[in-house]
């Protein structure tokens, strides 16, 4: 799959680096690879294939516009680290995207980068590794993956892990 990530951190209170860009592109390119969409159980994965152009937005944003987020699209009046919000396609349409030879936008991906500096801390482990996990765990959920769902709450755990560590963005790592 080819992917293209656009990435806007107009928002975000926190500075992001040309490093951090290229983890978080790179983090995408990783969880949308073939093999981590196959293994999704549910969502847009079933109606993808290996040679799709596809397309995410990731945002970077503030506390506040996250918790703004959060009041209006799910009645949940707190922060949060990351919200997913997918593209409502039918196949019909991922078809017709593709005969036009036009990338399929998968979602959008908002990320408060304070709650992740805030969560780095907490976990001891870098920003740069917080904000690749949340990308991740972000886009895995845009392909399907549901750790709301016992049954699938392991798989996903796993395939972020195997991502980030491919990445070279261990627990560990500072």
């Amino acid at each position: 799959m080819k992917v293209t990530v656009h990435i806007d951190h107009a928002r975000s209170p926190v500075k992001i680096t040309a490093e951090d860009m290229s983890v978080i592109r790179k983090s995408v390119e990783e969880a949308l690879s073939p093999e981590y969409v196959r293994d999704a159980e549910s969502g847009i994965a079933g109606f993808l294939s290996d040679d799709d152009r596809l397309e995410v937005n990731v945002l970077l944003v503030s506390n506040q516009d996250i918790k703004a987020l959060n009041s209006e699209y799910r009645g949940i009046d707190r922060v949060t680290d990351v919200l997913s919000f997918w593209s409502d396609f039918e196949p019909c349409e991922i078809e017709r995207l593709r005969k036009a030879g036009e990338a399929v936008p998968i979602g959008d991906v908002v990320i408060s980068t304070e709650k992740a500096g805030e969560q780095s801390q907490e976990f001891g482990h870098s920003f740069r590794r917080e904000l690749a996990y949340l990308v991740v765990h972000g886009v895995l959920h845009l392909v399907g993956y549901d750790h709301q769902v016992e049954e699938q709450k392991c798989r996903m755990r796993q395939a972020e892990e195997r991502i980030l560590s491919g990445l070279g963005l261990t627990r560990t790592q500072q």
